[in-house]
């Protein structure tokens, strides 16, 4: 900083004392409306820059602002319906005016340099911190049980800008995320912002379901649509005639969607192939932001579980080297967003139930029948420890959702909630990934199941995964425990950081880009 000071000064002093008095006449007007002005972002700029401007020249625009113009114009996440856009078109329709006209004044220019700087804000606000109103959207998720943890950004506006005016350009790309495949969605972005400029997406044509050998004057603009996002592949794109080519496109949608993969069109599959290309691009803008948010490190190794996409991937050395399904919480039980680390592998876990359970849902059962819990292998405690007889409770006295004085845990065995392995990442919302004796909700296309707990497709492959790198985790001694139901806690002597994330919009580690239902409905709170 201290440099960009020395060189601002200087700057300044070599303008006025050798300039056309331009730069001087300049640096006052600059000066005086700082002061005038009620926008404190103006005077924060402008008093790091000793009111030397920095986008407006005596006979041109500078070419900082060149290049700002020329990245907010191809900027595939700046919609052209956008106040950053239109602030950007008036901006550069003003300075073509000024420049084509020898009687423009400096007090005209310097004009012009305040509303750049503050199109450079906003713009840099856009790029370093994305759109997402994090206030009001975490409020509205808080309001309906869930949570999503942010982590700031390492950068800011000012800072970013002190330290382009060093390296003479404004270099974003030095700023953006290397996780979660950002740039390749950020390209994705870019290439369906290029397909929409060519008006080559058409109009939607009405059509039914089209199974094979079915006709309709919609399915050339359908193949050439597949054959844009990648879904279609066979050369010719005329027939109106489904066909094998069509079909299998249709399954590749489907699958890149999320949703039931029937090889026709149904009435979810229409609603997405009939969806605007600026839909598509607002969902991958809203998601590139995301990203922005979520932690940066790169870690050797990392699990990162998308609750919008029902995955668990396990990444070593940048590659996944593991996938499987899970079932995440419902709409109502949300699977919070947050990043941790796996400390701890629980083989043969008991099941603490949680008191939401035990006095909203249990109670019911309870009171209906007091063995309820002999027959599932639970046991009631009093707060302190001491085991209860559930028979001498009189559990009608409890109302559903009032407080219980008891709580409930269920013994390790084949029946347990939990399964046989508990993976540990102890954290405040008592989440952890687990094993679960409900296996058939995994061939389920939505899995939005549990209480916010994350259960695993393959608990004893991921089991095996952590034995690799740990040599406390012996996977052949491990599976013989687990054939009994004796409970055993293992600390992880390498633990691995974890990412629960939420994306409705993705690149995979095929380079395909998804997209997802937006399950918990926090699209629409974060646009």
């Amino acid at each position: 900083m201290q440099l960009i000071k020395i060189w601002l000064i200087s700057l300044a002093l070599t303008l006025s004392l050798f300039g056309s008095g331009f730069y001087e006449s300049a640096i006052q007007h600059i000066a005086n409306s700082v002061k005038k002005s009620q926008n404190s972002t103006i005077k924060e700029i402008y008093s790091k820059l000793y009111y030397v401007p920095i986008w407006v020249g005596e006979e041109s625009l500078s070419y900082m602002a060149k290049n700002l113009f020329d990245q907010i114009k191809s900027d595939a996440t700046v919609s052209p319906l956008s106040k950053l856009y239109q602030s950007y078109s008036a901006a550069e329709k003003l300075a073509l005016a000024l420049y084509s006209n020898s009687a423009s004044s400096v007090a005209q220019k310097m004009d012009l340099e305040l509303k750049i700087s503050t199109l450079y804000y906003a713009y840099a606000k856009h790029q370093l911190h994305g759109d997402i109103p994090w206030g009001s959207a975490k409020a509205k998720i808080s309001s309906r049980g869930g949570v999503w943890e942010t982590y700031t950004p390492p950068h800011n506006p000012l800072a970013f800008l002190m330290t382009s005016l060093k390296n003479g350009e404004l270099n974003f790309e030095t700023t953006k995320p290397k996780t979660f495949n950002y740039a390749k969605l950020e390209a994705q972005a870019k290439r369906y912002r290029e397909y929409q400029r060519s008006n080559k997406w058409g109009k939607n044509i009405d059509f039914g379901g089209l199974p094979k050998g079915a006709s309709s004057a919609a399915l050339p603009l359908l193949r050439e649509r597949l054959k844009f996002m990648g879904d279609y592949d066979c050369a010719s794109t005329s027939s109106s005639v489904s066909d094998e080519c069509f079909i299998n496109a249709i399954i590749r949608f489907q699958k890149r969607h999320g949703i039931a993969v029937t090889g026709t069109i149904t009435q979810e599959t229409k609603k997405l192939l009939q969806e605007p290309l600026e839909a598509k691009i607002r969902k991958m803008a809203l998601n590139l932001d995301r990203i922005k948010w979520f932690t940066r490190q790169s870690y050797a190794r990392h699990v990162i579980i998308n609750i919008a996409a029902f995955e668990l991937n396990f990444y070593s050395g940048g590659k996944s080297i593991q996938n499987m399904r899970v079932v995440t919480g419902t709409p109502k039980n949300p699977t919070p967003i947050f990043s941790n680390t796996v400390t701890t592998i629980v083989l043969n876990p008991y099941w603490n139930v949680p008191a939401s359970i035990l006095e909203k849902e249990m109670i019911h059962d309870l009171q209906k029948n007091a063995s309820f819990l002999k027959h599932r292998n639970m046991k009631l405690y009093s707060h302190n420890g001491e085991a209860i007889d559930a028979s001498s409770v009189n559990w009608k006295q409890y109302r559903t959702g009032s407080k219980i004085p008891y709580r409930i845990a269920q013994s390790p065995g084949n029946g347990n909630a939990l399964g046989k392995i508990k993976f540990l990442f102890p954290n405040r919302y008592a989440v952890y990934m687990h094993d679960t004796p409900s296996k058939s909700l995994f061939t389920h296309t939505v899995r939005a199941y549990s209480h916010g707990c994350i259960r695993l497709q393959d608990p004893r492959g991921l089991l095996k995964t952590f034995s690799g790198f740990n040599s406390n985790v012996n996977y052949n001694a491990a599976t013989k425990t687990l054939t009994g139901s004796t409970h055993q806690a293992i600390a992880l002597s390498n633990r691995v950081p974890i990412d629960v994330i939420y994306l409705t919009a993705y690149v995979d580690e095929k380079g395909i880009l998804n997209f997802r239902n937006d399950i918990y409905g926090y699209d629409n709170y974060q646009y």
